[in-house]
């Protein structure tokens, strides 16, 4: 007698979203596409203007409304997941159709509590190909820098989920928590892809000083680690293979110096805005 197969786990597709309709679809299309069919889909929305609910209402996912930033709207989305596993995607990604397949064997069959899915950024512009390049860099140091995407759901609540202090680097906090803790986290082939559209110059000041607000707060969970992966001077180790490409050579160095001078410009005001106002009172 053939004995009854253990039930595929189901997988929990997280997504925050704020008027998102341009992107949306083609995202949520690529979640229909999977060859694993045993997923949810959770949309964290933050009280969208335009189609975005709509569209994920089409596609028969569940949606939340939650305004928050994106670490809170994560946890927020885990804590309402049914599966075993849960995959974070943004609504501007589309995956691969056997992204959660590789992934539920991967941890299946070697005991992993996380994955990293391999990110391809799809960008038009100069300015595009010069960040590429930058992009590359992180080649050298892949297991530092590449941060999991899906994770089984029980690891992932015991070790608090993302921090909800941070705004950015909370990716980075939280795989390098999950490396403190000896939690194994394996790596994907199967991709997923970021279409950032025209990438200029105007938005990655905006999200630099953005998130500059929030750099004190990350910074001082762990100094030693944001220094090595956010220090210029990994442009100085790799200056050679910069060279092999001086005109986007130029253009990143116009990118890092607007983008660090916006962050710096962030730190300020986030300082200004956590500094409560004194003087006399009557």
């Amino acid at each position: 007698m053939v004995k009854d197969r253990k039930p595929a786990p189901l997988v929990s597709i997280i997504m925050p979203t704020y008027n998102s309709q341009r992107t949306i679809r083609q995202c949520l299309q690529s979640v229909k596409n999977q060859a694993y069919k045993n997923i949810e889909t959770i949309i964290v929305d933050r009280y969208s203007v335009d189609e975005t609910r709509q569209i994920a209402l089409q596609f028969k996912a569940k949606v939340l409304s939650l305004n928050s930033e994106r670490s809170v709207a994560r946890n927020h989305g885990v804590r309402n997941a049914k599966g075993e596993f849960v995959l974070f995607v943004d609504s501007d990604m589309d995956l691969c159709a056997e992204v959660v397949d590789e992934c539920i064997k991967l941890c299946v069959r070697n005991h992993l509590d996380a994955v990293v899915i391999p990110e391809i950024t799809v960008a038009s512009g100069f300015l595009a190909k010069c960040r590429s390049i930058e992009r590359e860099l992180y080649d050298n140091a892949p297991n530092f820098f590449l941060m999991p995407r899906f994770f089984r759901k029980d690891a992932f609540l015991n070790i608090h989920g993302f921090d909800e202090k941070l705004v950015f680097g909370e990716d980075f906090d939280l795989a390098r928590r999950y490396e403190k803790q000896g939690h194994p986290i394996g790596m994907a082939t199967s991709q997923v892809k970021h279409h950032e559209g025209k990438l200029l110059l105007k938005s990655i000041v905006l999200k630099a000083h953005y998130y500059g607000k929030s750099f004190t707060s990350f910074f001082s969970k762990a100094p030693t680690l944001v220094l090595r992966g956010y220090c210029p001077t990994r442009f100085a180790w790799n200056i050679r293979r910069l060279l092999e490409q001086p005109v986007c050579l130029g253009g990143l160095a116009i990118i890092k110096t607007f983008e660090y001078m916006a962050y710096l410009t962030g730190i300020v005001a986030g300082a200004f805005e956590r500094t409560p106002l004194t003087g006399d009172r009557a």
